[in-house]
């Protein structure tokens, strides 16, 4: 097989950079000696990321606003999802590192221990701005990272509510434009209310709602 590709430059970013918890599975804990037999503690991971690599939104139900504190989560992708949002453009670093395994080896484990590392990617996407969202169940339709179509701006909620609330959604079965939600929102009982870290692409659709 022929290899045609080139040395030149051809990176230029531009993407937004923001600050990301990496999910790269069960962590294993164990231990490490270097040239001159110092032990040290290691730590291994199932999907370990880097700097430089392609990442994508997870759509892990676990991944909720109140969960990661705002932030977005990522992962390695996985085949057949649209869902890759960027690149990882710093070195990864621990939050917190657990004393064992057993403390590490589920998502929620690691988010509520803050046991995970953090990085910053470049999104893309055409997303040209992120903010703070309040998403309004309808009691039938979850908000799923990375799809957009169940949300659409609220028109009632957002002339009426305060800013400090963010961005003013209702969910919808279909029809929302311009946005990609970056947590997961169940699809709850109509009127309840959650937070959501959302990407704007472009155009929202309005719908009245309450």
């Amino acid at each position: 097989m022929a290899d045609n590709t080139s040395t030149f430059t051809g990176t230029y970013g531009g993407g937004l950079p923001l600050t990301v918890i990496l999910n790269e599975g069960a962590i294993t804990v164990g231990t490490s000696y270097d040239g001159i037999g110092t032990k040290a503690t290691s730590y291994t991971f199932a999907s370990e990321l880097a700097e430089g690599d392609y990442v994508a939104i997870s759509n892990d139900s676990g991944n909720t606003f109140a969960a990661t504190g705002g932030i977005p989560l990522v992962e390695t992708a996985v085949n057949g999802e649209g869902l890759v949002i960027g690149k990882i453009v710093s070195t990864p670093v621990f939050e917190q590192k657990p004393a064992n395994s057993a403390a590490a080896d589920t998502l929620a484990e690691r988010l509520a221990g803050k046991y995970y590392r953090v990085a910053v990617v470049e999104f893309m996407a055409g997303i040209t701005s992120v903010q703070k969202a309040t998403v309004m169940c309808d009691g039938t339709n979850a908000t799923v990272p990375g799809v957009g179509s169940t949300l659409k701006f609220n028109i009632t909620s957002g002339y009426s509510t305060s800013i400090e609330n963010g961005l003013q959604f209702d969910s919808a079965a279909s029809g929302g434009t311009g946005v990609i939600p970056f947590h997961y929102v169940p699809s709850g009982t109509n009127g309840d209310t959650y937070s959501c870290l959302v990407g704007i692409t472009g155009l929202l659709t309005s719908v009245t709602g309450a």
